[in-house]
């Protein structure tokens, strides 16, 4: 007979939101779905009160998380968690029975299909429409000009000299595609789904980084080559790992050693519950997209994905509330870590694995 699993590997593997908190309602624990649903890591959520962290739309909830005798469970309530992310849940929070001086709450992501939710997102979702509106006409016309002055410039050049040509008409296209995209974030229009090998995508994301870095700077990597085919949308996973990796070389172009580096790896514990479902997906593939650049402010962390947070003076904000839209829509998730002790940033996404024939 098998040795059972320990405790804290039974809780951290859970799909539903766990939250631990002491007698005075602070965090004390948190598991990995919960950090993902309260969009920030355990460390900065253990010793927070943690009615800062959720509110509800119903006060007998709002109540229930500061009273230390309330015991109770309810079934899709409106939820808000810090950023504004709005959604539905089914909540409960009970005492241990081994100690009822701490409570453990349990909150089950529901799926977005209610119509008080479709209120709340359409909302959320109006800094993604009016702007790409606006600027799509204005852009796509030199982007044209551009794409036909490397079609001309092409032809007289050696066999050698059009990679770059080819480079610039690709990275033309793509960001065409980028604009037709925001244009449509607000629409549920479902991503366009594939399999498809996501060391290709890394390699063209790197080298399109590369080439237009201010200095020279080779990203390195750390690759697990058993990786099996992820499902994703490949332009959208292009304009992420693209966006990522322009952020981790800009964060480190002061720097007299550099340094940035992508890590695949294979992790059996990811699960969270995906966009339109009730059942947790897996998502075992991670790409790690590291830097040693100075990280984000401490007092802007929890809030980098909110739209219009910038770390850059002419910023916009944009990007990586983008990122976790586009993340979402593949049913993936992403997480930003300052892991402890050390001096490295570094943005975690997990995705799913494309189903076998």
């Amino acid at each position: 007979m098998n040795d059972l699993p320990a405790t804290e590997l039974i809780f951290s593997g859970l799909p539903d939101a766990l939250i631990l908190i002491d007698s005075n309602h602070h965090i004390a624990k948190v598991n990995p779905a919960a950090e993902n649903f309260l969009g920030t890591s355990s460390k900065h959520l253990l010793g927070q009160s943690v009615d800062k962290h959720i509110q509800f739309g119903d006060r007998r909830l709002e109540q229930a998380l500061i009273d230390s005798d309330a015991n109770l469970a309810a079934r899709r309530m409106a939820v808000k968690v810090r950023g504004n992310r709005a959604g539905f849940v089914d909540f409960s929070i009970q005492a241990l029975p081994s100690n009822a001086l701490w409570r453990i709450i349990s909150l089950s992501p529901l799926p977005s299909d209610g119509p008080e939710l479709a209120a709340e997102q359409k909302g959320a979702n109006e800094f993604s429409v009016r702007a790409p509106d606006i600027l799509g006409h204005e852009i796509k016309n030199p982007l044209a000009a551009i794409k036909g002055a490397a079609q001309l410039l092409e032809r007289s050049l050696e066999d050698e000299q059009k990679t770059l040509t080819s480079m610039i008409k690709s990275e033309v296209q793509r960001i065409a595609s980028l604009l037709d995209r925001m244009q449509s974030l607000s629409t549920t229009q479902p991503a366009k789904l594939e399999p498809v090998n996501v060391h290709t995508l890394i390699d063209q994301a790197r080298k399109s980084v590369e080439t237009g870095a201010r200095r020279q700077l080779a990203v390195s990597d750390e690759f697990d080559p058993s990786l099996p085919d992820v499902l994703v949308d490949p332009d959208a996973m292009m304009q992420i790992l693209t966006n990522l990796l322009s952020n981790a070389v800009d964060a480190t172009d002061k720097l007299e050693n550099p340094m940035v580096q992508v890590i695949t790896r294979y992790s059996f514990g990811a699960s969270f519950t995906a966009q339109g479902s009730v059942e947790p997906v897996r998502l075992p593939v991670e790409i790690i997209i590291r830097d040693n650049g100075p990280g984000v402010p401490d007092d802007m962390e929890q809030d980098i994905f909110s739209p219009f947070v910038s770390t850059k003076a002419e910023g916009q904000g944009l990007g990586l509330a983008l990122v976790r839209k586009l993340m979402s829509d593949m049913n993936g998730r992403i997480r930003y870590e300052r892991p402890e002790g050390s001096n490295l940033t570094q943005f975690v996404l997990f995705l799913p694995i494309a189903p076998r024939d």
